[in-house]
This record gives C-alpha cells, sequence and structure tokens, in this order.
C-alpha cells in the first residue's frame, strides 16, 4: 500500500492541496506505510503549530485496500 502526506492550506473558507495551488517545496510526499506517514504527519503538525489556523497536513491512502 501506498500513503501521500497532502499538506493544505486555507484559501478564503476552503482547504485545498498545496499541489493544486502550485505551492513549490509543498507538495504531496509518498510513503509505503501508514506508520511512517502518520510519523511525518505529526512532526509537520508539530512544527506548524503557530499556522494551525491557515496549514495541516493530512495522510491519505493511495489505491486499493
Amino acid at each position: 500500500m501506498k500513503w501521500l502526506l497532502v499538506v493544505y492550506f486555507l484559501v478564503g473558507t476552503e482547504w485545498v492541496t498545496a499541489d493544486s495551488i502550485g505551492m513549490d517545496g509543498w507538495g504531496s510526499i509518498y510513503y509505503k506505510t501508514d506508520e511512517e506517514c502518520l510519523t511525518r504527519q505529526h512532526e509537520f503538525t508539530d512544527n506548524m503549530k503557530n499556522y494551525s489556523n491557515a496549514i495541516r497536513a493530512q495522510c491519505e491512502h493511495i489505491g486499493f485496500y
């Protein structure tokens, strides 16, 4: 299975992916396991806690279960 760590930005009242608005350096990253992805998600959340009202990250499963 593959997992994708997706970064979202709040634009107006809508959360949009960094990929969809072309934010260089903020693109989604693939991980082989959910554990690795979730670890990175928690690190991201910790590092961005001062911006949590405008930036967030989420692990999303890619493909079939």
